[in-house]
Parts: structure tokens; sequence; C-alpha cells
């Protein structure tokens, strides 16, 4: 889980879930209410394992599985992506560039 650089107080799962889904840079911590920033390293993981959907919808064109079993695994990495994003979250004080 994501600890806060200003305060130290670690954030709870469904803290992160909430502010994860915001569109600005900068999310504000639930404790001390001082902007956090992801990480490079942080948005980096992110992006790769929400690459995950995309690639899996993509095998299954390859093979032509349309069956339903195919769209219940989609739902399941979908689902266990998203409920993963909070553990690789790191904050840091100051936005960083990627590269």
């Amino acid at each position: 889980m994501p600890v806060c650089k200003n305060c130290k107080e670690e954030w709870t799962w469904g803290e992160t879930m909430k502010k994860s889904f915001t569109l600005a840079t900068g999310i504000t911590c639930p404790y001390c209410d001082r902007k956090q920033y992801l990480t490079a390293s942080s948005r980096k993981k992110s992006s790769l394992s929400i690459f995950l959907i995309p690639l899996v919808m993509f095998i299954s064109l390859l093979f032509d599985n349309s069956s339903p079993l195919f769209l219940f695994f989609l739902i399941a990495i979908a689902a266990l992506v998203m409920s993963l994003q909070p553990f690789i979250m790191e904050l840091s004080n100051e936005e960083e560039p990627l590269w």
C-alpha cells in the first residue's frame, strides 16, 4: 500500500482505489491533505499491468475464442489487475518525469 511521504501514514486499500480513479496528476493524502504524486517506476508498473487486459483480448482473437468461459476469464483478469493496482503504487512529494 502507498505511504504518504509527508505524514508517513499508510493508505488503506479502499482509500487508494478511490484516489486512483482521478485524472489529476496529484493525489491528495486523506490524512494530511497534502498533494502526492505517483513515482515514475510506479506509473510504469501500472501501465504494464493494465496492458494485460488488451493482451488477453488479442490472444482471444488469434484463437477465435468467443465462449462464455473466455468472457469470464477476461473479467477475472481485469478484476485482478484492478485490485492489485494499490499494491504497486508508490508516492512521492514531487512529480517525476517518466524518462
